[in-house]
């Protein structure tokens, strides 16, 4: 088996570190064109006379695109260099971001989302990739953790400086073309930083995504790769488990963030700009707490137990937001959603701990807990709205779906204790 940086050190090095922190700035970039959606609409319905359904729809578009190719193309993509494969995605991302701002109806606006999203989900799985390519295997949980604060102080200067941004700029494809720019940046930054592979791969460039066994015919070899990496979805059930567990953390996040302003005005009291306000707090605590991450891996070795942690305080965080009765509770209740987060990055690295598992399975793992989320995403504030319509009443809607959130505890608590592999 090829050798990999991971392999021949057990420090990052300062280059894997920026090729690791800038692709998670990819991420935020694009999550902040699907968040930031709600402060456009404004504009957006005043220039293009959007309805209410197109408005469901264009937002539906990108959860639903995620859900339906991530795990399609963690198997179909796995083989390809994920250096290329993040620099192509950044190339096709860039334009589809700009087109958006040029937008002049709703069909021109849904189609590049749509190809923005679709470029997004082939790029995703492929971060387990960049981290056995670039990162020692000691540092995953470090860098994943960091990766974690940097995105939070990311979103929660864009959440707070948005709105004014879009007020001054009076334009909202002004806005576009900013977050357009912002993503050039990123592909300019990432053909330099990864256009000559680490020294220990630079021989054999396509080591780290070919299958770790023996060569056999290419056609048979091809054919048995795919089996395989298909065949891990079935070979891992523990992988299925966590993905509940980012289905109902997902679910809760956006069903809060969507109806929490509402129901504060409306059952509470509290008035819609302050309720805005109190949104920070799902960011501010992971801004310091992000690190958190790498000490729960290291330091919680019972893994049952680390996952359960983040599923229980996101029951009881959701459930307390909203129930409260007041402007610090709530903030209370959103500082603990936020904290829940914190686990996330020690889950995203749990199936490098899985017997014998190669790292082309694990991005196709990778894939299917992101399809759980971007269920969670999309369908979580669907489920609510639409119990809320049935019950005539908004709080009984997203309490239910907070109370769905308690198949979180049952998944982790069906978890081992620990998993029969190691960090490679």
């Amino acid at each position: 088996m090829a050798q990999t940086p991971a392999d021949s050190a057990n420090r990052t090095s300062p280059r894997g570190w920026a090729v690791l922190l800038l692709n998670r700035l990819h991420y935020s970039t694009v999550v902040l064109a699907s968040f930031g959606f709600g402060l456009f609409l404004p504009f957006l319905q005043e220039d293009l006379g959007l309805s209410y359904l197109q408005i469901g729809l264009l937002q539906a578009i990108a959860w639903g695109t995620s859900a339906v190719c991530l795990v399609p193309f963690s198997v179909l993509l796995a083989r390809f260099n994920p250096n290329y494969r993040v620099l192509v995605g950044l190339a096709l991302m860039t334009p589809f971001l700009f087109t958006q701002g040029l937008a002049t109806g709703f069909w021109t606006l849904l189609g590049s989302r749509f190809l923005m999203v679709l470029t997004q989900a082939g790029m995703t799985p492929a971060r387990p990739l960049l981290l056995r390519w670039w990162v020692a295997p000691r540092q995953y949980s470090t860098v994943t953790a960091v990766g974690l604060s940097l995105h939070s102080t990311f979103m929660a200067a864009a959440l707070t400086f948005s709105p004014i941004i879009i007020v001054v700029l009076n334009s909202w494809r002004l806005a576009y073309f900013l977050q357009a720019g912002l993503l050039g940046g990123h592909l300019l930054a990432w053909a330099a930083l990864t256009w000559k592979a680490p020294r220990s791969l630079e021989e054999t460039p396509a080591a780290i995504t070919r299958v770790e066994s023996t060569q056999t015919d290419a056609g048979a070899e091809q054919d048995q790769r795919e089996a395989s990496l298909v065949g891990a979805l079935l070979r891992y059930p523990h992988a299925w488990l966590l993905g509940v567990v980012m289905l109902c953390l997902s679910a809760s996040w956006t069903t809060v963030l969507t109806f929490l302003p509402i129901i504060l005005e409306t059952e509470r009291g509290v008035a819609i700009s302050a309720g805005s306000i109190l949104f920070g707090f799902l960011y501010y605590v992971l801004v310091p707490g992000g690190m958190l991450g790498s000490w729960i891996f290291n330091h919680i070795t019972n893994r049952r137990v680390m996952v359960i942690l983040p599923a229980l305080l996101n029951l009881l965080s959701t459930l307390g937001a909203l129930l409260a009765g007041n402007e610090f509770m709530a903030a209370v209740s959103l500082t603990g959603m936020g904290l829940a987060w914190a686990f996330v990055p020690a889950m995203e690295i749990l199936p490098f701990e899985f017997k014998e598992i190669r790292t082309r399975e694990v991005s196709v793992i990778a894939g299917l807990v992101q399809t759980f989320g971007a269920v969670g995403f999309g369908g979580g504030p669907a489920l609510a709205g639409a119990l809320a319509e049935v019950t005539d009443s908004l709080v009984t809607g997203v309490l239910v779906v907070g109370g769905l959130t308690g198949m979180a505890v049952l998944a982790a608590a069906a978890l081992p204790r620990r998993f029969e592999g190691r960090l490679m």
